[in-house]
């Protein structure tokens, strides 16, 4: 008997550390379909009518009169490439940037890479290693599982982002799925060495990862709305952050099932307590998420705040591993929280993941100078074109210290002319 109650806690706690991972991971507009879909199989789930919730469908409908000042922001449609090219932040080459835009180019409605590897090196008069470090690239970007040549490749990766090692789970899906889809479970078991159980634990974490990771931005004629998960304002006591609550609905077990539960007994009894735990549960990991995206946006407002002062051109270095360290979680954790999560602040609307960074320790990030670089060419009077000496003047006015040959190598590397040919007569 003993054993026996064991084994149940065991599996509880699976069972919940399965559910939070997957809530976090969720992008907003995720969630309230869970949600919804949660209060369509729970009959005890009340989904709390909140003044502010807008919710995703109705938004395009909605007038920011109608909505208050909480949502006068501007939406953004945009396709799943602009997405993917938004969380970008390391420097590529003219021959990478090519290859990049042809592999972006070369995803299906699901997100599928339908791209040949070899096909595209030789259509390109390229080494195939540069083709499949552009693959590697957009494979690590939000939604994960993006860039996949095939359903167990997509899966893989969502598990690996996500921190799972174990080498049975990963050799299940890796060769098994079809066998699977032909119900060879004893063919499976001889191939692992596992039991009917750990199938059915494999098929579980399977279910919570999504086959699909391009489906949101299907409707291209409908667009994708980018709404803010969190707002960082700036105050006379430095930066606050305001977790945006009106994107899916809030909820509550019934009040009338509460009191049906205290007269029930037997099985229609322990048949209302397991859907009572599961609001329970999900209350929870919903709370759970909307914490550790708040302190993870904490952090990240400490460690770039240069960008939230200045703005874009002072992006510091930031690994998801240094956040991870600070809040003492996985840096699987911080890869779920950042997923298809985004941030207003004062100089627009931010993919999460566009904060981690690589580049020099305390300095702004290459590739963030070379964007502040060719803004400010953008926006020069044409008939008076900024040498790279009055764009270095006028990034250290900004507080960026830079030399003028290293201007100039931004500029050419952003392929760029020089001041005489960009001058309009």
């Amino acid at each position: 008997m003993a054993l026996e109650i064991s084994i149940k806690q065991i599996q509880t706690v699976s069972q919940r550390v399965i559910q939070t991972n997957r809530i976090l991971q969720l992008t907003a507009r995720e969630l309230e379909q869970y949600i919804q879909e949660e209060s369509e199989n729970n009959p005890v789930i009340e989904l709390i009518e909140d003044p502010g919730y807008s919710g995703f469908s109705q938004r395009s409908g909605n007038s920011d009169e109608e909505n208050g000042d909480f949502w006068n922001i501007s939406d953004t449609r945009i396709t799943v490439q602009e997405h993917l090219l938004s969380q970008i932040t390391q420097p590529l080459s003219p021959k990478e940037r090519i290859v990049l835009d042809y592999l972006l180019n070369s995803l299906d409605d699901n997100g599928y890479m339908r791209a040949d590897l070899s096909e595209t090196a030789s259509r390109l008069a390229v080494n195939i290693s540069t083709v499949s470090g552009m693959l590697e690239l957009i494979q690590s970007l939000e939604p994960e599982g993006i860039g996949a040549r095939d359903l167990s490749e997509c899966l893989l990766i969502q598990l690996k982002r996500q921190g799972y090692t174990d080498e049975k789970l990963l050799l299940f899906v890796s060769s098994c799925l079809d066998l699977l889809a032909e119900n060879k479970m004893r063919k499976i078991r001889e191939m692992l060495k596992c039991s009917d159980e750990d199938i059915r634990d494999y098929v579980d974490i399977i279910r919570t990862l999504d086959p699909r990771p391009g489906s949101a931005f299907q409707n291209q004629d409908k667009g994708v709305f980018i709404v803010p998960d969190i707002y960082v304002e700036e105050g006379d006591n430095g930066f606050a952050i305001r977790f945006n609550e009106h994107l899916y609905h809030r909820i509550r077990v019934q009040e009338e099932y509460r009191s049906m539960y205290r007269s029930l007994k037997g099985e229609e009894k322990a048949y209302l307590k397991d859907k009572i735990q599961r609001v329970s549960l999900l209350q929870r990991s919903i709370a759970q998420r909307e914490q550790m995206i708040t302190s993870l946006t904490a952090y990240v407002v400490q460690r770039q705040e240069s960008f939230f002062q200045r703005g874009e051109g002072n992006l510091s270095s930031l690994r998801m591993q240094d956040a991870a360290d600070i809040l003492k979680v996985h840096v699987s954790t911080i890869s779920r929280a950042v997923n298809g999560k985004y941030l207003q602040c004062e100089w627009g609307i931010y993919p999460l993941k566009y904060f981690f960074t690589q580049g020099k320790e305390d300095g702004p990030v290459r590739t963030d100078l070379r964007k502040l670089i060719r803004q400010m060419i953008r926006e020069e009077d044409k008939e008076q074109p900024l040498s790279d000496s009055m764009i270095e003047r006028k990034l250290k006015e900004k507080g960026i210290e830079i030399a003028r040959r290293t201007v100039a190598k931004y500029r050419k590397a952003e392929g760029i002319p020089d001041v005489y040919k960009r001058k309009i007569n």
